[in-house]
């Protein structure tokens, strides 16, 4: 078995162009390709012309920790600093226009981009998820999780605290903090009181009327997916428990009353997050928010923070975004509902990041039940702009989400108040619950299964946790999507199982944290996957995942720092499919070819007679993809903006940047690849789709 996973590995390898973090050693050994043309420090957004003179709001992402030096520098092109982000290597500022060039300039300056607008994007959810059954035990040998003493960080519009959802039996609030970074208050609400950076003064004492409070409702909404206790359901006729109902909270207000914040704002959070962890026991931050993405995940501001705050050893899952549909009606459904044309390349940043664990939205069309199971037509798809790796990972329930609502008249209800739940039975409060839709309320229903898995096993690492994830995901049927490529850019590995995912992380040992390359992940006697209840069917897990995030999922899964493949090809961090994708990050070769960003290799990489690696990818007769594909019908997001059907893919599959699989190449008993080249047996592709001993998956 695991000859065929590495034969389909390097099958992959060579077809893939995504970029990774890979290890120091990987970075090391590329090479730049030569009279290449020096990358911007600026954001692409500044190559307009505008008045010089104009104050602009930036982020400043510094080499180091952000200094004095970088305070005098911003200060002599006539800027004012505003905040440092000593956890995230930034500050923010507000410099002419006509210095940024020069200030980007300096050796201690990394990059520079605009303070961008970020913006905002349950009991069939708690059973349809499995959550339910996680929440209540497995079984006799296995008690439930509740995601107690684990905290989630709800980067938001605010948590309306008086909503008894959000309070224990003695009346205590759930949520251990509440810090605006809106700019409409500085104050921090705990058991006592911090203000600015974690300085305690008091006990007690609440300052400014915006801690505790949500007057917009989408940030109370997310909380309560994620961890509300279902405390005001009575009355209701069914509770609204969410996923993780003894969590602790954590109100990080970056969005307004109006849903809308700034990147300085989200960055700011999050660098509280990371300098706080410790003493809030925060292990996860939801992102329900986002911004088109302008550049790559490796210069975007609110990317790296995420990648800091996952290097910290905090899981980020992020809202994919709402962008995978236009108007267009192409058909109807049974029921008579509107068909629309699908829109690939929209996920939003910072779900673009490889290091976020990226949400998509499911429709459980109302129902407990799995097997009647679509997809959310809204719900964002992949892939991500400029560096086409695939997304989402995987999907959760975003349409019709019951969940609590703030008790402060938010705009959410006062726009929609037909969505306002309705009392069953006397002596309920009024008010109290709304009906959700969006990716924003798929992402907190993943931040609660992740509490959940750390109260099982409080050592797993975000990438074990990712790992644990999609490897106990189940894939929507393929019937849903009009391709196999449509598939994967849309669902990811498939949807959410909250309990086998709780299962697979209380069978991880105890030390996961502590594992090397090569140990064993799994406690003596355990296994990988099994059967659960959910909905009333019994639901499977399937062994579509063969790696991700480091680990080999075979009978005795083991950890490795990336696979190392014959003659010196090293495979990062992504996930491998067993129907033949590669999600993910990428491939280094130790010879100094880097495959990833639109693939360099020297000066180019020429496969057969008809690939051409280099600037962009080349395919067949004349065929460029470069920061764009065009998948089937549907529309591509092309560096933000819709392109046309220029670019038609039909029993070829075109994955990204990277992989072609169609009528040109055929695979038997052995894998023959161009003019001659054979891997390993058993393995066939044809017409696109990637068999394991010639049976279809």
């Amino acid at each position: 078995m695991l000859r065929r996973i590495t034969a389909c590995a390097v099958l992959l390898a060579l077809f893939s162009a995504y970029l990774s973090p890979l290890a120091a050693n990987a970075a090391a050994a590329a090479k730049p390709k030569q009279n290449a043309k020096p990358a911007s420090k600026l954001a692409p957004e500044f190559e307009s012309a505008g008045a010089a003179a104009d104050l602009v709001r930036v982020i400043i992402q510094t080499k180091g920790r952000p200094s004095a030096a970088h305070a005098d520098a911003i200060s002599s092109k006539g800027g004012k600093k505003g905040r440092d982000l000593e956890a995230l290597d930034a500050t923010t500022a507000l410099v002419p226009r006509g210095q940024l060039a020069s200030l980007a300039a300096r050796a201690d300056v990394s990059y520079i981009s605009p303070d961008r607008l970020v913006a905002a994007q349950m009991a069939v959810t708690r059973e349809a998820t499995g959550a339910a059954l996680a929440q209540a035990g497995i079984d006799k040998n296995n008690s439930g999780v509740t995601g107690k003493g684990v905290g989630i960080a709800i980067l938001d519009s605010g948590i309306s605290s008086s909503h008894p959802d959000f309070q224990q039996k003695n009346g205590q609030s759930r949520i251990t903090a509440a810090v605006d970074f809106t700019g409409g208050g500085a104050a921090v609400k705990t058991k006592g009181i911090m203000i600015s950076d974690g300085i305690m003064i008091s006990d007690g004492i609440m300052i400014s009327d915006g801690a505790g409070s949500d007057r917009e409702g989408h940030g109370t909404g997310v909380a309560s997916v994620a961890a509300g206790n279902g405390a005001a359901s009575k009355g209701y006729g069914q509770s609204f428990v969410g996923i993780a109902p003894e969590a602790s909270l954590l109100d990080l207000r970056v969005l307004d009353e109006n849903g809308v914040g700034t990147t300085s704002s989200v960055l700011g959070a999050i660098n509280w997050a990371i300098v706080n962890q410790k003493r809030f026991n925060i292990r996860v931050l939801n992102l329900s928010l986002g911004a088109p993405v302008r550049e790559s995940y490796h210069t975007d501001p609110l990317c790296k923070a995420v990648e800091r705050a996952v290097l910290s050893g905090i899981v980020v899952v992020a809202a994919a975004g709402n962008d995978g549909r236009n108007e267009e009606i192409i058909g109807h459904n049974a029921d008579g509902s509107p068909v629309y044309r699908p829109v690939f390349g929209g996920i939003h940043s910072p779900g673009n990041s490889p290091y976020a664990i990226t949400v998509g939205a499911s429709d459980t069309r109302g129902t407990a039940r799995r097997s009647d199971d679509t997809m959310a037509q809204f719900s964002s798809k992949g892939p991500t702009m400029f560096d086409h790796l695939q997304k989402p990972e995987l999907v959760a329930p975003g349409r019709g989400v019951v969940a609590a609502m703030s008790q402060e008249n938010p705009a959410t209800a006062v726009a929609r108040p037909d969505r306002i739940a309705v009392p069953t039975g006397a002596g309920a409060l009024q008010r109290a619950y709304y009906t959700y839709y969006g990716t924003s309320f798929s992402a907190p229903v993943v931040s609660g299964t992740v509490a959940l898995m750390l109260e099982a096993n409080k050592s797993l690492t975000p990438v074990m946790v990712k790992a644990a994830l999609v490897k106990t995901a189940n894939a929507l049927p393929d019937s849903l999507f009009a391709s196999k490529i449509a598939n994967l850019m849309t669902q990811g590995v498939g949807q959410v199982n909250a309990a086998a995912a709780v299962e697979l992380a209380r069978a991880f040992v105890p030390n996961a944290d502590k594992l090397k390359a090569g140990d064993r992940v799994l406690r003596a006697g355990a296994t990988v996957g099994g059967t659960f209840q959910i909905g009333g069917e019994a639901v499977s897990t399937s062994n579509r995942v063969l790696y991700a995030g480091g680990v080999v999922f075979n009978q005795q899964p083991v950890l490795v720092n990336g696979w190392l493949m014959g003659d010196g090809w090293l495979m990062g961090d992504g996930i491998v499919l067993r129907d033949g994708w590669l999600m993910g990050d990428g491939i280094m070769i130790s010879d100094g070819w880097l495959m990833g960003d639109g693939s360099v290799g020297k000066d180019a990489i020429v496969f057969g007679d008809a690939i051409l690696m280099g600037d962009g990818i080349m395919i067949s007769d004349g065929i460029m993809i470069s920061d764009g594909i065009m998948i089937s019908d549907g529309w591509l997001m092309g560096d933000g903006r819709p392109m046309s059907d220029a670019i038609l893919m039909g029993d070829a599959i075109l994955m990204s940047d990277a992989i072609l699989m169609g009528d040109a190449i055929v695979f038997g008993d052995a894998i023959l690849m161009g003019d001659g080249i054979m891997i390993s047996d058993g393995i066939m592709i044809s017409d696109g789709i990637l068999s394991d001993d010639a049976k279809s998956l």
